[in-house]
């Protein structure tokens, strides 16, 4: 007896016969009638489709902007946040908003604390 004999599972149900080749035939060619038929019928209903210019925009769009060095960019951009971080400013003037010195701020707080907020019990 071989090993593949041996190996059997008879709960098992398996197929033991193929598709035929009739079969086959008639779904390839269902599929191929169906491809032919959806053609047909899109040339029908959407006539100029076939012949003619696109409506589609025919305008060239800008080539995309690459970063050439983008440690550098990102350097410039650490240093001017860096900048704002520690200057003066004005945020909104018309409501008198200002922007302090980051370092400044925090002095601030730690010195006198933020107005109505909940004292420690």
């Amino acid at each position: 007896m071989s090993e593949a004999e041996a190996i059997r599972n008879e709960s098992v149900a398996v197929e033991r016969t193929d598709v035929s080749p009739r079969l086959a035939a008639l779904l390839a060619g269902g599929l191929a009638g169906f491809v032919a038929l959806t053609i047909i019928v899109l040339a029908l209903v959407f006539p100029g489709a076939l012949h003619g210019r696109s409506d589609a925009p025919h305008s060239q769009s800008a080539a995309p902007s690459l970063q050439i060095d983008p440690a550098r960019d990102f350097a410039a951009y650490r240093a001017a946040e860096q900048r704002q971080l520690d200057s003066f400013g004005w945020v909104d003037r018309a409501h008198a908003i200002v922007r302090l010195p980051i370092g400044q701020a925090m002095r601030d707080v730690a010195d006198v604390g933020i107005k109505d907020w909940p004292k420690a019990p």
